[in-house]
């Protein structure tokens, strides 16, 4: 009896020992495996040049803001000149279109002064004349009932006077109107072509300092396809530059399992030798089932397949290229 509840005991004690292993080390595995890239870039020029200096060789690690090579473009500098002249003489055409608008403005002044004059002369002889008659005759100005043929024809004499002056004024009023909108017009026409010429200069200036072209981030140099000397066409690939660290994971979901992963699911991304080494990312999408990268291949005489998951991670990560990681 003894020996039946030892046996009992037994067997409880290695059931229990069994779900604690089963539940430690064999429940559903959340990560998967995957591999690092980066894509090569190229750097272009971007127009027609002569290349004046390379800096950079084939396998040297560039950081960024290095300089990576030097081009001078004859045609591009001709452009620059020739639109900064055109600047110059569209700002002197203004200048001088000011100055005979200013001229042509005080001279019609100057003649609406000589009109007032003259006729404000004639007017103050009529009315001269019409106040000695009316003196002579002892007629008032008030008084309309004693006024003579003579005293009236004066009088009209000068109310046509003043409707002429006014005319007059009133014509080179037009004038001054019709000369300051003219001057307008076209200082706004030669504006509008002084504002497209600066922002062609503007544009040519930035792709002046194109020509000295910089690296935007670390990297190696994978090839330099130019030399000193050399006159290149526009977008004649330069230099080509791979990366420092990788700009894309790509994860292999193996068999059934995993396969509720979904679009934006966050992940952490490790690496599988350095385990320090980490990064955040996002699943991005899913591709078709393929064989597995031979870094990723148990065996290499069976070849595993696997669902590829595509997972964006930051421009700035730890992780190195080309290598084996684990995503979870």
């Amino acid at each position: 009896m003894k020996t039946a509840y030892s046996f009992y005991w037994f067997a409880g004690i290695l059931l229990a020992t069994l779900l604690i292993v089963n539940t430690q080390f064999f429940k559903g595995n959340t990560s998967f495996l995957g591999v690092s890239y980066s894509d090569a870039y190229t750097i272009n020029s971007d127009r027609a040049a002569t290349v004046i200096t390379t800096y950079v060789k084939p396998g040297q690690t560039i950081q960024k803001g290095d300089t990576l090579i030097t081009l001078h473009s004859p045609a591009l500098e001709l452009e620059i000149e020739k639109l900064t002249k055109e600047l110059l003489l569209m700002e002197s055409e203004i200048e001088e279109k000011e100055e005979l608008l200013a001229s042509e403005l005080a001279l019609l002044e100057s003649e609406k002064k000589q009109k007032e004059q003259e006729f404000s002369s004639e007017i103050t002889v009529l009315s001269q004349r019409l106040k000695l008659q009316q003196r002579l005759s002892g007629v008032h100005l008030e008084d309309s009932s004693g006024i003579d043929s003579n005293t009236n024809e004066l009088q009209l004499q000068i109310d046509a006077l003043k409707d002429q002056l006014e005319l007059s004024l009133q014509a080179i009023d037009i004038r001054i109107k019709d000369i300051t909108q003219e001057h307008i017009f076209d200082v706004s026409q030669i504006n509008a072509r002084s504002e497209l010429a600066a922002q062609e200069l503007e544009w040519k200036l930035r792709t002046l300092g194109t020509l000295t072209r910089v690296s935007q981030n670390n990297g190696v140099v994978e090839r330099v396809f130019v030399k000193p000397q050399e006159q290149i066409d526009a977008f004649t690939p330069l230099i080509s530059v791979n990366p420092r660290n990788p700009t894309s994971v790509v994860g292999f979901l193996v068999g059934q399992k995993d396969r509720n992963k979904q679009l934006g699911d966050s992940v952490v991304v490790w690496s599988s030798e350095q385990r320090q080494l980490s990064t955040l990312g996002v699943i991005t999408g899913f591709g078709s089932v393929v064989a597995l990268p031979q870094i990723l291949q148990n065996n290499s005489s069976i070849t595993t397949f696997g669902l590829e998951v595509f997972v964006e991670i930051p421009e700035n990560n730890p992780l190195p290229v080309g290598e084996k990681v684990i995503i979870e």
